[in-house]
């Protein structure tokens, strides 16, 4: 184990720390001006959430998909069987 150096390293001694990752700052006199972030973004969406599933179904169903999910999970479930010691 490598004990770290006083001399140029970036840990400090602390006295509620052993090792600080990070120097402690001293707190200046200057004053940080913050503006308030009150901008209002207002949109209106025409979407057709129902439509938009029936739509991703109907693709679901069109490309095959459907019958490959429904053949391997039948598929799965009789190997599940065959290889299940009882």
């Amino acid at each position: 184990m490598i004990a770290p150096t006083s001399s140029g390293s970036a840990l400090q001694s602390n006295s509620s720390d052993k090792f600080s990752p990070m120097p402690e700052l001293p707190l200046s006199n200057t004053t940080m001006t913050t503006q308030p972030s009150t901008a209002t973004v207002m949109a209106q969406f025409d979407s057709d959430v129902l439509g938009d599933i029936g739509g991703a179904f109907k693709n679901f169903y069109d490309s095959g998909q459907l019958w490959a999910l429904i053949i391997g999970m039948v598929l799965g479930y009789v190997v599940r069987g065959i290889t299940t010691y009882k």
